[in-house]
């Protein structure tokens, strides 16, 4: 075993579990694991999985028992990444990321900034009648507003997508495979160029993206230098770049499986688009877990999780637990409002939560009021896939 001490527990350890199968289409595994074997390791990924609602959140509340991440955030992020940070120094960093991200502050922002943004990119593809959603649309408008939020206004689509997805490409790469290492250290190092004289710039002009509020927001021995927050925006770009893009896809690829619940949403926009981002966010969670490294044993209902343990909180697994979402494999528009656990939990929950329901919901209503007659392309494929970061990475349609 490569990880923690498994001698000492009783959880099974489950050698017919492959990356490639995860990979491929987690769900199936996740039903087997809630009915069989609630929590156990997989050595094939190096992971104790815990995949029932109730377990990963009487987990999540030990907080003195974990450290947040694995140690691979440590070395694909960089030291001191705001995932691995605890304590008084993470509180401190929040403060800075938090200023903008706080929904009140959201609010007062994101609509008149976004929606300008959301209604020129879908003009632009609608008179085409046809197009891939999720790559011509939906990732393209995720990272233009995340991206302006954060400061990078200048950085072309293009470039903000290639970055997430090659960073996502890297920190998913259990299988060790060197050009997915290579690449991301690229993209890594293109990040750091055109980010180091910006960020040395707002230590003395700074403005009000996230960026500059990171260097400044909650610092007590005055800004932060690049290095000091250069993990935490690698993680942000990673995390913040995704989540609203697939959340938008995931929705739609949910509402085509169900004509009569399209075309409720496109009868509606404004009232629905809330509920399809909800029920796409449990549908198919855009990060599947809630990583934690284990300080010291945790005991929880007869089975003991050791020292060291990488702890993967399956948040994608309790989003379709039974025992809390009937009939969970189902997309359902009309589903009654529960929380689900898509941005995780306590003082690790996700910071940018609130932009990334806010944009998708601008991003699923738009869409839907300004491409009439939407539906599938029954000359393409849907493409669905990922382990840690899933998504639908190809939706073809058309409209009228």
């Amino acid at each position: 075993m490569r990880g923690a001490d498994v001698a000492k527990t009783t959880i099974p350890v489950l050698d017919d579990i492959d990356l490639a199968e995860l990979e491929r289409d987690p769900y199936p595994v996740y039903a087997r694991l809630r009915r069989e074997a609630p929590i156990a390791y997989v050595p094939a990924i190096d992971e104790w999985l815990v995949t029932r609602w109730d377990d990963c959140t009487a987990i999540a509340e030990r907080t003195d028992a974990f450290q947040g991440g694995h140690p691979i955030d440590d070395v694909f992020f960089g030291p001191y990444n705001i995932l691995r940070m605890e304590g008084e120094v993470h509180k401190s960093m929040r403060a800075g990321i938090d200023v903008r991200l706080k929904p009140r502050v959201v609010k007062s922002y994101l609509d008149p900034m976004a929606r300008p943004i959301v209604i020129d990119y879908v003009e632009r593809i609608r008179e085409a009648r046809k197009g891939d959603l999720a790559t011509d649309l939906f990732e393209k408008i995720s990272v233009r507003v995340v991206g302006n939020a954060l400061g990078l206004g200048e950085m072309d689509d293009e470039t903000l997508v290639r970055w997430f997805h090659v960073l996502g490409g890297g920190r998913a790469n259990e299988t060790g495979d060197p050009e997915a290492d290579r690449r991301s250290a690229e993209a890594v190092a293109e990040i750091d160029a055109f980010l180091t004289d910006k960020v040395a710039r707002y230590r003395d002009e700074p403005d009000d993206s996230v960026i500059s509020h990171m260097v400044h927001g909650g610092a007590t021995n005055g800004p932060r230098t690049y290095e000091e927050i250069s993990p935490s925006i690698n993680v942000i770009i990673l995390g913040g770049f995704q989540e609203p893009g697939n959340a938008v896809s995931n929705s739609f690829h949910g509402l085509m499986e169900d004509p009569e619940q399209l075309r409720a949403l496109q009868e509606d926009p404004a009232g629905l688009a809330v509920a399809a981002v909800q029920e796409g966010l449990r549908w198919i969670a855009p990060i599947g877990q809630v990583s934690r490294t284990l300080l010291k044993d945790v005991e929880h209902d007869g089975a003991v999780i050791p020292t060291g343990a990488k702890l993967a909180l399956l948040v994608a697994s309790a989003n379709r637990d039974e025992s809390r979402f009937p009939n969970p494999e189902a997309f359902d528009l009309f589903r009654p409002f529960l929380p689900n656990a898509t941005f995780g939990y306590g003082h690790h929950f996700c910071a940018g939560h609130h932009l990334a329901r806010a944009l998708a919901q601008i991003t699923v209503e738009e869409t839907a009021r300004r491409l009439p007659g939407l539906r599938r392309d029954p000359d393409g494929q849907a493409e669905v896939r990922g382990y840690l970061f899933r998504g639908v990475k190809s939706l073809p349609a058309l409209w009228d």
